[in-house]
């Protein structure tokens, strides 16, 4: 599977359900905290901190009940982008062509037939984890509705995995009738909700946070088009400049100038890919640290721990120890 990430603001959704479930989890709290709206969130990481939190409460529709808490600011710049909206039709299709801002491992497609509007996730790079499908739908749902101004509840439900708790578990938070085991995850909604009006509609604030989301997309694809070749890069050796821009086909001072106009550098975004990927490695078990320290540029094991040491203030093992899924 392709590195891919979840929204930073999604941390602050764990840590909310943390606090109105009075969980005491220091180590889930310390990983969070590293999240922002500047610094997403790898996918195998959250889908770990997710089953940290079920190792915890052990509960059928953990996922539908932390995503109920969803909120416009858990969905950053996307979220202020819909509740600004005239209607629940034309948010959704905001939704679908900016979703990647939330998470980028699936894609959205919407269809309409005679009575329901229908999204479906494709499953291209794979699929999900049970409970990070739960956690995405609820609070897109709860979202919605919080921002709605009738009373909109989805037709049905559909999860692509298998479920060993009972649906009416299911069925009883979600307000519709749910089923298990499909191709795609799908949400089926009624057509007449699409002329739903939403509540705090702006037609200026939505122009504003357009542009806004229209610039994060476009910042985002060159980023991850940059950090990818980084990743590929680095167990060759340090990345320059001057070799990164070749890759790219653009000069050096274009590549410079891009990363200006984002207040990055290219060191320092190097140094940013190599933190991120340190802790992507050090969540996956299999890779030993001398193979983690090649694949980020560094020819000595040590060399790798003073760095991550000085990154975060902890060893590469004690970060292991505290790292979800290990």
């Amino acid at each position: 599977m392709q590195e891919t990430h979840v929204a930073g603001t999604l941390a602050g959704l764990l840590q909310t359900y943390l606090d109105q479930e009075n969980i005491h989890a220091p180590q889930i709290s310390l990983q969070l905290a590293n999240y922002s709206a500047d610094v997403k969130i790898p996918t195998p990481v959250w889908w770990g901190l997710l089953e940290e939190i079920q190792k915890i409460k052990n509960q059928a529709a953990l996922g539908l009940k932390i995503g109920s808490l969803g909120r416009p600011h858990h969905f950053g710049v996307m979220g202020y982008l819909i509740m600004h909206c005239q209607t629940l039709g034309e948010a959704l299709l905001r939704f679908q062509r900016y979703q990647e801002l939330i998470h980028d491992f699936s894609r959205v497609r919407v269809t309409i037939d005679k009575s329901s509007l229908i999204m479906k996730w494709d499953t291209e790079l794979g699929k999900s984890t049970q409970l990070s499908d739960e956690v995405f739908l609820s609070c897109f749902i709860s979202f919605i509705q919080h921002i709605s101004s009738e009373d909109v509840k989805p037709k049905s439900l559909q999860f692509n995995h298998e479920n060993s708790f009972s649906v009416s578990e299911y069925e009883a938070i979600i307000k519709c009738p749910v089923s298990f085991g499909h191709d795609q995850v799908a949400l089926e909604m009624s057509l007449d909700d699409v002329n739903v009006a939403i509540n705090s509609s702006d037609p200026d604030l939505l122009a504003i946070m357009d542009s806004k989301a229209q610039a994060l997309k476009r910042e985002d694809e060159f980023l991850m088009s940059l950090q990818e070749l980084l990743s590929k890069s680095l167990s060759q050796g340090i990345p320059t400049l001057e070799k990164t821009a070749k890759q790219l086909k653009i000069s050096a001072r274009t590549l410079h100038r891009r990363l200006q106009e984002r207040d990055l550098n290219f060191k320092k975004f190097l140094q940013q890919t190599r933190e991120q990927l340190a802790k992507y490695y050090l969540s996956d078990a299999n890779l030993s640290l001398n193979e983690i320290s090649y694949l980020l540029g560094y020819s000595e094991q040590s060399s790798f721990a003073r760095a991550f040491k000085i990154w975060f203030e902890m060893t590469p093992n004690e970060y292991r120890k505290i790292s979800p899924g290990q």
